[in-house]
Order: C-alpha cells, then sequence, then structure tokens
C-alpha cells in the first residue's frame, strides 16, 4: 500500500507540474501543419505569430500554455493567407487578446477578402485593440520585444503583393535571436539586406521564408543573418512541395542545421536560467522518450 501511495503521489507531482508550469523563456514553432504558428514566451508574456489553417493551434497552444491561462497579449497575422491567419480567428474566440497587429495589406482575392472581414470582426466584436505594422515599430510586452522590419510603410504594403507585405519581425531573448518572415520573397530579402541595419539581420535562429519555397530564403538573406539554425514549418507530404530541393541544397551546402516541423513535430527552445534547450514533438501530460530534432544519416 505505501508504494502504490508513493506512486499516485508522483504521478500527481507531475500532473501538477504539467499543468502549472513554472514561467520560462521559450519560443515554440507549433506543427500545426502546412503554415505558420510561432509563439513566443517570456516569463508570463505571450506573442502568438500566426495561427495556420484551421484550429490545430488551439490544440498546440493546449500543449504549450498552462490550461487555466487564457491570455496572449499580441497576436500578429503576417499576412492574410489562409495558412496563417485563419487559426488566428480560433485564437480571438477562446483567449483573451490586448493587441492584434497586421499590414496595411489589400486582399488580393475573395478568400482573403474573407478571412481579412473575419479579423476584422472579431476585433471589433471583442473591442481588441490593433495596429498596422510598419519597419521601425517595437512591440513591447511585459519584458519581450520585437521589432517590426517590414514592410516599410503602411504605402508600401498596399501597393506590394500579399507576400511580399508579410510582417518581417526580428525578435530578441537575452542571447537567442531569431528572424521571422513570414512568406516574404526575394525582392523583399534583398531590400531587407540593403535598408536594415546588418547587426538587426545577424540572428541565432531563422525561420525559413515560405515554408521553404523557392521564392524565400536566398542566398543573400542567408549571408546576411549567418544563422545557426534554420527552422521550416511546413506540412507534411503538402502539395506544394515545400520545402523545395533548391532550397533544401542551397542550407546544406552553407552547413546550416534544418529542422522542420513535417518531421519532428514542434521545435521547442526553452531556457532553464543557463542555456538555451531544443527539444522536439508534441508535449502531454506523461512524460516519454524525447524526439531528436535532427534528421538521422
Amino acid at each position: 500500500m505505501r508504494s502504490l501511495l508513493v506512486i499516485l503521489a508522483s504521478l500527481a507531482v507531475i500532473l501538477l507540474a504539467a499543468l502549472i508550469p513554472a514561467p520560462a523563456d521559450k519560443v515554440t514553432f507549433l506543427d500545426i501543419g502546412q503554415g505558420d504558428s510561432i509563439l513566443l514566451q517570456q516569463g508570463t508574456a505571450q506573442v502568438l505569430i500566426d495561427g495556420g489553417a484551421g484550429n490545430t493551434v488551439l490544440t498546440r497552444l493546449g500543449e504549450e500554455l498552462p490550461y487555466f491561462d487564457r491570455t496572449i497579449e499580441v497576436v500578429i497575422a503576417t499576412h492574410p493567407d489562409k495558412d496563417h491567419l485563419e487559426g488566428l480567428l480560433h485564437v480571438l474566440e477562446k483567449y483573451q487578446v490586448s493587441l492584434v497587429v497586421l499590414p496595411h495589406v489589400p486582399h488580393t482575392s475573395q478568400l482573403q477578402a474573407e478571412w481579412l472581414s473575419r479579423l476584422q470582426e472579431a476585433v471589433e466584436e471583442k473591442k481588441i485593440a490593433y495596429r498596422f505594422a510598419v519597419a521601425g515599430q517595437q512591440i513591447t510586452t511585459g519584458p519581450l520585444q520585437l521589432i517590426v522590419l517590414n514592410p516599410v510603410s503602411e504605402a508600401s504594403a498596399t501597393t506590394s503583393k500579399t507576400n511580399n507585405a508579410s510582417v518581417i519581425t526580428r525578435v530578441d531573448f537575452s542571447d537567442l535571436s531569431l528572424l521571422l518572415s513570414g512568406d516574404a520573397e526575394v525582392a523583399v530579402e534583398r531590400d531587407l539586406v540593403s535598408r536594415v541595419d546588418p547587426a538587426l539581420l545577424d540572428v541565432g535562429v531563422l525561420k525559413a521564408g515560405h515554408h521553404g519555397s523557392q521564392t524565400s530564403t536566398s542566398q543573400e538573406l542567408l549571408d546576411a543573418t549567418t544563422p545557426q539554425l534554420v527552422a521550416i514549418s511546413v506540412g507534411k507530404d503538402n502539395s506544394y512541395g515545400h520545402p523545395h530541393p533548391a532550397i533544401v541544397a542551397r542550407l546544406a551546402a552553407a552547413h546550416i542545421p534544418v529542422i522542420r516541423t513535417d518531421e519532428v513535430g514542434s521545435i521547442r527552445f526553452t531556457h532553464d536560467g543557463l542555456q538555451w534547450l531544443l527539444a522536439c514533438g508534441h508535449q502531454s501530460l506523461f512524460p516519454s522518450q524525447p524526439k531528436s530534432c535532427m534528421k538521422e544519416t
């Protein structure tokens, strides 16, 4: 009986720790299939960039946040494609959001018009503050800070193709920096390299643009960012052929490690107080053998 009580007590501790995790510095590329969704956490401050398609993002957020935390301070919609925006509509329904950031971009299709209209309705209905992103803005919530690098202005966003109006942000934790580029294409990447202070582009982690499409992640951007790792948010066996073999080959030739959500699930960087730890896969209440983040060769 005594051993049974010890086992039950241990399980209770595990469940409590899973349900009430301590605040931590964490970056998670959420595995939401073909699309983007990135959760930034510093202490109790949280920023969600994109939400993928459908409502899978709610499941993934449930894996990363304590059950009682129903607040996400800032939501950023990089651009109005379904695989970035649709999930955010479900987030606005289920979570309390303080600020929505989006590009001032006109829709170029009926589908994009629908997503923008639904987003506007949700924001107005819940009386959520919003702003249009412009290069140079700083987004701050608690200790968490992001710098907007694109679009250059509201005017440039309205005249750009939707992908190129993507909200691009640099994120800085104390000793981890990331460049998150939405679906921005090579023309925007070249503009960044020519326009932005090189120190702002030099980062530790780069999110491959447009899910590893051949339209993005140019050699110019790689040379400017010098990333130690590239994360690709992409759906398994997707119909677009992402990531493109040319991009995979380019990253291999540059000897840059690559981690893909279609291969390892959610990609999670967590600071343990001393260093950043990398883990992959889906969280659960019960511990299991961690999944390797690197593809075996």
